[in-house]
């Protein structure tokens, strides 16, 4: 939660680095908040017709939208990249990849024109008189295992809600938008853990992540063909 908030201080700074654990821990508690968000408008019943979207998922969207895209030059500095690298995510499914896999790099390795290092901290020490480097493990060691676990609660929080949909179609949602939806939504978020296995050195870690991907990009798309075939059937009829 300490990596969030400082997100939140440093709200409109465009300047500096910022770490991978800064980056998705921030990403993880943003996924939490707005997955909340989403329950409550439907909840208390403040969705906006039948989109499922209301005010409080709204408020936090826009408020949240100047941090996050500040976070994101940040990360890309930390790269040595320059802060308009995040508009390769514009580009359909290639730039979007291209950008996960950017933004799941390590650190660049000690000073660049953006800054220090996020990964390295530097104390003084008394008995040698002189600054010593410590590289923090927090970025280094379990990065691996904290992006693994953002994306199995990604999917997870969003399969969740998404499950709960149908007990509020009837009376908040129009089903068709609600399909939609829920396909485009399960198709676009199966190449997130392809893109960042691309940047996970461990084997297994890696494998797992394509896995993860593969097995739900499968289930969107026999979403999708099941869909269509319904679709076929009604219009025969």
């Amino acid at each position: 939660m300490n990596w969030y908030l400082k997100v939140l201080k440093q709200y409109a700074d465009f300047k500096g680095r910022a770490s991978r654990t800064e980056y998705w821990m921030f990403i993880l508690f943003n996924l939490i908040f707005a997955t909340v968000a989403l329950i409550l408008d439907n909840v208390l019943g403040l969705a906006f017709g039948k989109s499922g979207i209301g005010i409080l998922y709204s408020i936090f969207v826009l408020a949240l939208l100047v941090p996050s895209v500040a976070l994101s030059v940040r990360r890309m500095h930390d790269i040595n990249k320059t802060g308009l690298m995040v508009l390769v995510g514009l580009i359909p499914v290639v730039g979007t990849l291209y950008l996960i896999y950017l933004l799941a790099k390590s650190s660049f390795p000690g000073e660049n024109k953006y800054g220090e290092n996020p990964t390295i901290s530097y104390n003084y020490d008394e008995e040698t008189d002189s600054m010593q480097t410590v590289e923090l493990s927090s970025d280094d060691s379990s990065i691996e295992d904290s992006v693994i676990l953002i994306i199995v609660i990604w999917m997870a929080f969003s399969r969740l809600f998404w499950a709960l949909v149908p007990i509020f179609t009837e009376n908040h949602y129009s089903p068709v938008w609600y399909e939609l939806v829920n396909m485009l939504m399960g198709i676009v978020w199966a190449f997130v853990p392809f893109g960042l296995a691309f940047a996970v050195k461990n084997r297994v870690k890696q494998t797992t992540l394509f896995v993860i991907g593969g097995l739900y990009l499968m289930y969107s798309l026999i979403e999708v063909l099941q869909s269509f075939a319904a679709s076929g059937q009604s219009g025969m009829m």
